[in-house]
């Protein structure tokens, strides 16, 4: 028996009767197979994939905000701590 992981997921797409901001008709899938010589699946995933790069991190979240301690360490290390602090324009944190 296949365990939960390894079972493929699936979900119903309805197509618009026409084309919307957030939807396409048949015809526009038509068009883009026509197109890439990619299936209807491979299009909706191809579009997923492109929504999921463009609103989802790509790095794995941190634990937040530098602490004090942390920035102290680092400042300590770097090789601009003899820098005066009235020369700083700019900081990364």
């Amino acid at each position: 028996m296949p365990s939960i992981a390894e079972k493929s997921e699936s979900f119903l797409l309805r197509l618009r009767k026409q084309d919307t901001p957030t939807g396409v008709s048949l015809s526009t899938i038509e068009l883009l197979m026509r197109q890439t010589g990619l299936s209807k699946t491979e299009i909706a995933h191809l579009a997923l994939r492109q929504l999921a790069d463009r609103y989802l991190p790509k790095y794995e979240l941190d634990d937040g905000p530098l602490t004090q301690e942390q920035i102290a360490a680092i400042r300590a290390a770097s090789p601009a701590t003899d820098i005066p602090e009235e020369r700083v324009t700019r900081r990364l944190y």
